[in-house]
């Protein structure tokens, strides 16, 4: 049990874990060709093909 006034471990960690984390990724966009950070990444599965990757903003889905 925590003390009085502290945190419990549990909420300690959801604090720690609202830290926002954003960095390029090796993934590149189907439809521009540019690398995509990790906030704009959406990945696709596409059927027989794989995976593909997009820009949310590029992706328009079927």
């Amino acid at each position: 049990m925590p003390k009085k006034g502290e945190l419990s471990k549990t909420a300690r960690a959801s604090l720690a874990n609202r830290e926002e984390v954003n960095h390029i990724t090796d993934k590149v966009c189907v439809k521009c060709g540019e690398p995509i950070w990790l906030k704009d990444l959406q990945p696709v599965k596409v059927m027989g093909k794989g995976m593909s990757f997009y820009h949310k903003e590029h992706y328009q889905g079927q």
